[in-house]
């Protein structure tokens, strides 16, 4: 797990920028490698390579990058593991090639050179890494099936510069810090940005699951190179729930035991449910006890604090267990600091109990930490999910009705205040979207908002629409849980869980790990019959079914509680006095299309009594918290 930065020049002339900035650029990643950092640019100065390292696999100088093959016609960067390096080094050196070091950043470097970009489909892990090909000229940059590692890129200045976080172009020069607009709209609409955007303009992501190829003649393409769909899981046509749940541990066992492969202390955060106990469970088999398990808990609010359950959880397995209270105190002590290394406003508040206890595993000395994202989204774990597949069938009777009855049916509902879910899925259905489209926006309550948030939902909704257009030609099923798996992954996993656990575990420098995204998991879980995932109201139900054997009972079907963080009862005055202050400046910010998103933002405030609610507060205070950081804050941290 590390930090990369790289830039390639889009015509022939060399980059504008010079060893000690790009340097400082690189600096700026420091937190996600502390052990060593290295940087390297082509002898015509068209191509720059920098790394920051966190030594996981092969502790030794071997593992320093850039790292290069053996006449120095291949060079790359790389961020995360590649868990199956032991099988493809065996296979590429009786294939002829020569390491010169243990580490699975070299097998890429030699896959390359045997299969050039499609390199990827022989990767098992979690990665984003950039290669220059010298003799090519050409520029090859990828990013993880499921998009565990981020990668963003930017076309300012003439080259196409790259980063694990976007602070690290921010400091590059000519990279303009932008805020934009649109973005910033989508966020107020849904509590997050979804690739290819981000909260800056001139600046995006590289979707997860796609490589891109930068030519001599600087042309730019990019290609998706993997969907859940693309391999059948070759399951026998009889198959049934012995088969499946046999299949399915026997899958997470495996998938478990390749991310404990490490030359430093592993661990496991722990919550006590059936994702986190799962892993726990495994871990120990695999280990013999003894794992370290990290959990989180509330001062003074029993309601979030999952503490005790988790304590039993860890006793049972023989685990050494850690825990770390957080205050009300130290929340709004690091709320600031958060900003700095979440780089975009995050309106989820788990980010704050993953901060602490990456910090706390940390100090415990693990450096790789597991944990159970993903989950719930592929195994249909959420509540809110079962709720979907009650209501889609009469979701579907609904958008059988011809669109202008639909239209005049919502003109009048409108007209007698029909609000609510009610209201808002005949607005959905007279507009023709998609029934489950992800999380809504806690704004949807604050009447002032209504306009900028159905404005921003406007164009989330044709972009579900267009992805789910694509999903029907990856995948016909009269199912709909798989169009739940499916887009969940796509818009709560990657832009959300993947996106806080990278920056909480870099913030202290720790690799979380997750197992449940393995994707030959995700493939078996896609394509599995999707009945098995949810029976007779049980959530997740094939996954309980097979981790009986491990799992005790009360850890198994306990009622779910999820990560929860106690925002309502701590926001306080200091949250909503920052919000008023700070949300006319984002106005004026951005001139007359801001004042037009957020006009009249402090009176609406003012009258506005449900912005007590934990949800508004948090989503907003994210944001302000945010942009006072970069955008009016007088200098980098």
């Amino acid at each position: 797990m590390c930090g990369i930065l790289g830039a390639i020049a889009l015509d022939r002339r060399a980059l504008r920028f010079d060893d000690g900035a790009f340097s400082r650029a690189l600096d700026t990643l420091a937190h996600r490698g502390p052990d060593d950092a290295g940087v390297w640019f082509s002898d015509d100065r068209r191509v720059a390579l920098g790394h920051r390292r966190l030594s996981i696999i092969d502790l030794s100088a071997a593992g320093h990058q850039p790292m290069r093959n053996e006449d120095g016609t291949v060079w790359i960067v790389f961020n995360g593991e590649i868990y199956n390096f032991a099988e493809l080094r065996d296979d590429l050196i009786a294939r002829g090639h020569t390491f010169a070091s243990h580490t699975d950043t070299e097998t890429i470097i030699h896959g390359y050179e045997e299969y050039g970009a499609d390199v990827v489909d022989r990767l098992r892990g979690m990665f984003a890494f950039a290669i220059y090909d010298v003799r090519r000229d050409r520029m090859l940059l990828a990013r993880d099936r499921v998009g565990i590692k981020p990668l963003y890129f930017t076309t300012a200045g003439g080259a196409l510069s790259f980063a694990s976080e976007i602070k690290a172009l921010l400091a590059l020069p000519d990279v303009p810090k932008r805020l934009d607009g649109e973005a910033l709209r989508e966020y107020l609409a849904f509590g997050k940005v979804m690739a290819p955007a981000t909260m800056f303009e001139g600046i995006s992501k590289l979707h997860a699951g796609h490589t891109m190829i930068v030519e001599a003649d600087g042309t730019i393409t990019t290609r998706a190179y993997w969907s859940p769909y693309d391999v059948p899981i070759d399951a026998p046509a009889d198959a049934g729930e012995e088969y499946y749940r046999s299949r399915l541990l026997a899958t997470l066992e495996e998938s478990v035991r390749l991310r404990m492969v490490s030359d430093v202390p592993v661990g496991v955060f722990l919550s006590g449910g059936v994702d986190s106990t799962a892993n726990l469970a495994i871990m120990s088999r695999l280990a013999g006890g003894g794992i370290s398990t990290f959990t989180a808990g509330f001062k003074g609010q029993d309601a979030y604090d999952e503490r005790t359950v988790a304590r039993r959880a860890a006793e049972h397995y023989g685990a050494r267990h850690h825990e770390i209270e957080i205050t009300r105190e130290d929340l709004a002590r690091h709320l600031p600091e958060l900003a700095w290394y979440l780089d975009e406003p995050v309106s989820d508040p788990t980010v704050i109990p993953i901060y602490f206890l990456s910090q706390l595993a940390r100090r415990e000395g693990a450096v790789v930490i597991l944990n159970g994202d993903g989950s719930d989204e592929i195994l249909c774990g959420y509540s809110k999910y079962l709720k979907y597949l009650k209501v889609h069938r009469y979701w579907q009777a609904v958008r059988g009705v011809p669109a202008p009855l639909l239209r005049a049916a919502h003109r009048v509902g409108t007209r007698f205040g029909l609000n609510g879910v009610p209201g808002e899925l005949l607005a959905r259905a007279a507009a023709g979207d998609e029934l489950y489209v992800g999380g809504t926006s806690a704004l949807k309550s604050v009447r002032g908002f209504r306009e900028v948030v159905d404005g921003g939902a406007r164009s989330v909704y044709a972009g579900v629409g267009r992805e789910r257009a694509h999903f029907d030609t990856m995948r016909s099923s009269d199912d709909y849980a798989e169009w739940l798996s499916y887009w969940g992954m796509r818009s709560e996993v990657e832009p959300v869980f993947l996106y806080r656990a990278d920056r909480m575990g870099m913030a202290n420098s720790v690799e979380i790990r997750v197992p449940f995204l393995d994707h030959k998991l995700v493939e078996l879980a896609m394509q599995m019959p999707q009945h098995l995932k949810y029976r007779d109201g049980t959530a997740k139900y094939l996954l309980k079914k097979a981790l009986e054997p491990i799992v005790p009972h009360e850890f198994l079907y306990r009622r779910k509680q999820g990560f929860c963080v106690p925002v309502r009862e701590w926001a306080g005055t200091m949250m909503i006095d920052e919000i008023r202050e700070t949300l006319p400046a984002i106005a004026e910010h951005l001139g007359q299309s801001g004042r037009s998103m957020l006009g009249g933002v402090e009176e609406v405030l003012a009258a506005e009594g449900d912005l007590e609610s934990g949800g508004v507060t948090w989503e907003l205070y994210s944001l302000v918290t945010w942009y006072r950081r970069w955008f009016a804050s007088a200098g980098d941290a």
